[in-house]
């Protein structure tokens, strides 16, 4: 007596729209991904001979003429820049702060800014000037 072997059908998975299906979750997920970039704070930096580019994580302060103080794309204070500063250094402590002062701003206003990122345990502080021509 001779067993047969039934065959089973094959069944076929059509794949040529799994890579477009990749590549649409890739461009939603790049889309909807948060960034958070500061916004420029319109102020004239002093002239420099010399320039150095910064590299390193960093975040910005701004001063303008009148001395309020900007950081995270908004105005801010003192205690608040310094609560700012101590989560910064916590998530990365190797953070630079660049201090973008206008020109004509009075020294106290950014020895200010200064001391507040003491307190919050910055030390890496960067004064940012426009190189001349």
């Amino acid at each position: 007596m001779a067993i047969e072997i039934k065959s089973k059908s094959r069944s076929v998975l059509n794949v040529s729209a799994m890579a477009d299906i990749a590549f649409l979750l890739l461009i939603f997920f790049m889309l909807s991904s948060i960034s958070e970039e500061d916004k420029e704070i319109p102020i004239e930096l002093p002239k420099s001979s010399i320039s150095v580019q910064e590299n390193e994580k960093f975040f910005n302060v701004w001063i303008n003429n009148q001395g309020s103080i900007f950081f995270s794309g908004k105005q801010g204070t003192l205690p608040a820049l310094t609560t700012h500063a101590t989560y910064k250094l916590i998530a990365n402590p190797q953070v630079r702060v660049l201090i973008r002062a206008s020109k004509d701003v009075q020294y106290e206003y950014v020895n200010n800014v200064m001391d507040a990122l003491k307190e919050a345990g910055i030390h890496y502080i960067v004064l940012v000037s426009e190189k001349k021509s």
